[in-house]
């Protein structure tokens, strides 16, 4: 069991490097529009709209407050009309509050964008 959970740091601690480091590339001035669109709209359901690649795009919700996967594909739709219709964008939701309590996280849906 302890070497299930020590497996699960890990790779937690890399994910979340990656996501940090993600944090410190240079993304455009694009993709920085759409994170704080997406993070300033009154109908936001998450926290945090945080970009781990060019075309990948993470947002951290509360579990059960939205239909995760209906709202990934309005995320690609805003994508889509914002000139990313091209990217083929990969939206992953993921559970705010197990992150903040467990350090752990879930993912709830994911969708790649067309």
């Amino acid at each position: 069991m302890s070497v299930r959970i020590t497996g699960i740091a890990i790779s937690l601690t890399l994910f979340f490097c990656g996501a940090i480091h993600a944090q410190t590339q240079d993304f455009s001035a694009a993709h920085r529009k759409i994170e704080r669109a997406l993070e300033g709209s009154a109908g936001f359901p998450g926290s945090d709209a945080i970009w781990v690649r060019h075309n990948a795009l993470l947002i951290a919700v509360e579990k059960g407050a939205i239909n995760e996967k209906k709202y990934a594909k309005q995320v690609c739709g805003f994508l889509n009309a914002n000139g990313f219709s091209t990217q083929k964008v990969n939206i992953i939701i993921f559970d705010q509050s197990e992150l903040r309590s467990h350090n752990t996280w879930s993912q709830l849906a994911e969708v790649q964008c067309e």
